[in-house]
């Protein structure tokens, strides 16, 4: 026990009084946010934890079981807490069962680990923090679906997908990321054909539902293509790959290279995307003359992105998701070397073909799917066509909050208790976490992490920044610990 817990421990429930914290959401965000604040509470809180998912701790990104889909940062940096820099390191090094998942690989701050390995440990940290929790602090995993929210005088009753209810008195939405939206075509009933249509490319069952000599087309060129790829390479299948995206970029590989310390990019004046652009080409110059390379400069833009991103005006941050937004994604979110030489490898033997356009329509045939695109730099209306067995939308998750009609958005939205972000990126959130409502009020009792704090902070969806905001809203809704977070290093 701590020395603040020590000091309080004759007070609690006298001037704490227990408090009720729901957990909407068990992937690895609201997983964090559990384990914080069981580890750190010092009066008497209740936990629950809304998941009906059969495991915890591992969302979309770490539920695959296929070991060539790898983090793409390296082990190093993927400790859960920043406090504890080397945590996941060291917590790897002991499970020898693991181990073998990196074959020859030797383990090292370095190693790109298998992403199903990181979902084990989201599960680890969660129950070690529930075996060692103090009295005062309970847990509960309710297998459910929360599918609506909704104040009731001082108490929020949430409504269960078994039709049961129940309080809290402060709710914190972890809710991950969502499907991706098809692509606007001409006429989109082609989405109703699940013969030949994936639309979610995260399934349990996509790569078994593939022959081996299908040809397919990817919708999309960035990280879920390479998972789909990749992923299609591990199971030996021989068939052609088509991938259609508006620009045709690929994601970068990451490659040693020291940081770049001491931008102070936000000082730039006028702050534009113009002058960002211009400056940042002339450190990534300089920086080479040092001997480092462009992924330096990018790393160092980190600490200061969410900053820039909340300096920049409205129309300024349109500018950038209108003109730069493809260019940072793939040299922001690079991949493994070990996979970006294998997706280089599929695409030297042709067997993975990128085009740079847009997916105008389908027609379904005897012989399959025909595709019609309009190449990107096509100066008249002549489409490229193509002939697949199967399409799968690789755009990556859906952030309009307006298009969503899960039954617990659908009822937040109607009941005036979330509100889109000014960009439609997510969720309009205060600087605290809390949700903001149509009317423009900050919540007292409703907060999100993670992917629905996009459009307000931009980097928001990554380890560093989801651990941080778990840290910080743990002491908001709960009883705990203060801890400095400008005192924790940034791995």
């Amino acid at each position: 026990m701590s020395q603040v817990s020590e000091i309080w421990q004759p007070l609690r429930g006298v001037f704490f009084p227990k408090r009720t914290i729901a957990i909407v959401g068990g992937g690895f965000s609201g997983v964090l946010v559990a384990t914080q604040l069981l580890k750190y509470a010092i009066a008497p809180i209740e936990i629950k934890l809304i998941e009906s998912k059969s495991v915890l701790g591992r969302g979309v990104a770490y539920s695959t079981n296929i070991s060539c889909h790898v983090l793409n940062v390296p082990a190093g940096k993927m400790s859960a807490f920043p406090d504890e820099p080397d945590h996941f390191l060291r917590w790897l090094e002991k499970q020898e069962d693991l181990l073998k998942e990196l074959g020859d690989e030797t383990l090292t701050p370095g190693t790109f680990v298998p992403r199903k390995i990181y979902g084990i440990y989201g599960q680890a940290i969660l129950e070690d923090a529930i075996r060692n929790a103090a009295p005062h602090v309970t847990f509960e995993w309710i297998k459910e679906d929360a599918i609506d929210i909704s104040p009731q005088g001082e108490n929020n009753e949430i409504t269960l997908s078994n039709g049961e209810k129940m309080i809290a008195d402060k709710i914190v939405l972890a809710l991950g990321n969502f499907p991706p939206a098809n692509p606007t075509i001409e006429d989109p009933s082609f989405y109703q054909d699940q013969e030949h249509y994936i639309s979610y490319p995260w399934g349990a069952h996509v790569f078994d539902s593939i022959k081996p000599d299908e040809t397919i087309l990817l919708i999309g060129s960035g990280l879920t293509m390479v998972d789909i790829a990749i992923g299609l390479k591990a199971k030996n299948y021989q068939g052609q790959i088509y991938v259609v995206s508006r620009h045709g970029f690929l994601p970068q590989s990451h490659q040693a290279s020291p940081p770049y310390h001491g931008l102070n990019l936000t000082k730039i004046t006028p702050l534009s995307i113009r002058n960002l652009l211009r400056q940042v080409r002339q450190i990534i110059k300089e920086a080479e003359t040092q001997g480092i390379n462009w992924r330096g400069v990018i790393d160092g833009i980190r600490p200061e992105t969410q900053a820039l991103w909340q300096s920049l005006s409205l129309e300024e941050k349109r500018r950038f998701l209108r003109h730069l937004r493809p260019y940072w994604e793939i040299h922001r979110h690079r991949v493994a070397p070990k996979i970006f030489g294998l997706l280089q490898e599929i695409l030297n033997s042709h067997q993975l073909q990128v085009i740079a356009g847009k997916v105008q329509k389908f027609s379904v045939t005897p012989k399959g799917v025909d595709v019609f695109v309009k190449p990107r730099h096509s100066n008249n209306n002549e489409l490229t066509s193509l002939t697949v067995n199967r399409v799968i939308n690789c755009t990556g998750s859906e952030c309009d909050y307006r298009q969503f009609q899960h039954p617990l958005i659908v009822n937040l939205r109607d009941r005036g208790l979330i509100r889109p972000d000014s960009l439609n990126l997510g969720l309009d959130v205060a600087s605290n976490g809390a949700l903001i409502g149509e009317k423009g009020v900050v919540s007292s009792w409703l907060y999100t992490l993670g992917s629905p704090r996009k459009g307000c902070l931009w980097e928001t969806t990554a380890i560093p920044e989801i651990r941080q905001q778990a840290i910080a809203l743990s002491q908001e809704v709960g009883w705990v610990e203060k801890i400095n977070l400008q005192t924790l290093e940034n791995i």
